[in-house]
């Protein structure tokens, strides 16, 4: 059986010493190399985790988006559609001592009460669309209806980023008329970003008939 050692000891006049043999260099790393290793390593896991981290980062972004997007197009969907099934442009609600009052900012209108049998002839519930007063982030849909309706009263959040919302009462031609005289509701609805970033927002606008004047 062959021996060998990993290190040779050495004597000289300057005293003893510690040497490395040819063989032992193939059996281990210096001190020297397992640093460097150690380097390498630290380097490339530092890399790797600012990888993650901004990966992380950017699916936030991209879901954010996502999520002001669909929030603001249901918005919007949910406005127009109740836009479109109104007979008009009621002043206030309730009529007589209005507790919200038409305006830029705050839309009230009038929908033909329903029956079992279709639309209740002259009877009306009411739809009123407007910033919530305690928390203004929060645009509320909410529905009012008459006693000989069978339309279900709702208030329905139709989003918590609100940023803005603005009223347009136009007439036929796209002129500005008063809420009574409007044959046209133009909509400009703004939502925050999700994202983070300062002052940054998504905003959608349309413009729609209402249900007497949509042909």
């Amino acid at each position: 059986m062959r021996k060998f050692s990993i290190f040779n000891f050495q004597f000289s006049n300057s005293g003893f010493t510690l040497a490395r043999s040819a063989k032992g260099n193939s059996l281990g790393f210096t001190l020297v190399e397992t640093l460097v290793a150690s380097g390498v390593a630290l380097i490339v896991g530092t890399l790797l985790v600012g990888i993650l981290v901004n990966h992380s980062g950017l699916s936030y972004k991209e879901n954010a988006l996502v999520n002001e997007g669909l929030s603001l197009n249901d918005a919007m969907g949910k406005i127009d559609n109740n836009i479109r099934e109104s007979a008009a442009v009621a002043i206030g609600y309730p009529e007589s001592t209005p507790t919200y009052t038409t305006g830029n900012s705050v839309l009230v209108l009038k929908l033909p009460a329903l029956s079992s049998s279709g639309t209740i002839e002259n009877v009306y519930d009411y739809a009123v669309i407007a910033a919530d007063i305690t928390q203004p982030k929060v645009l509320r849909l909410q529905i009012f209806p008459d006693s000989q309706s069978i339309r279900q009263p709702a208030n329905t959040v139709l989003t918590t980023l609100l940023n803005s919302v603005t009223f347009n009462y136009l007439d036929r031609n796209g002129n500005s008329v008063t809420p009574a005289d409007a044959f046209k509701v133009s909509v400009n609805l703004s939502v925050l970003s999700q994202t983070g970033s300062i002052g940054s927002s998504r905003s959608s606008v349309s413009t729609t008939s209402l249900r007497n004047y949509s042909k």
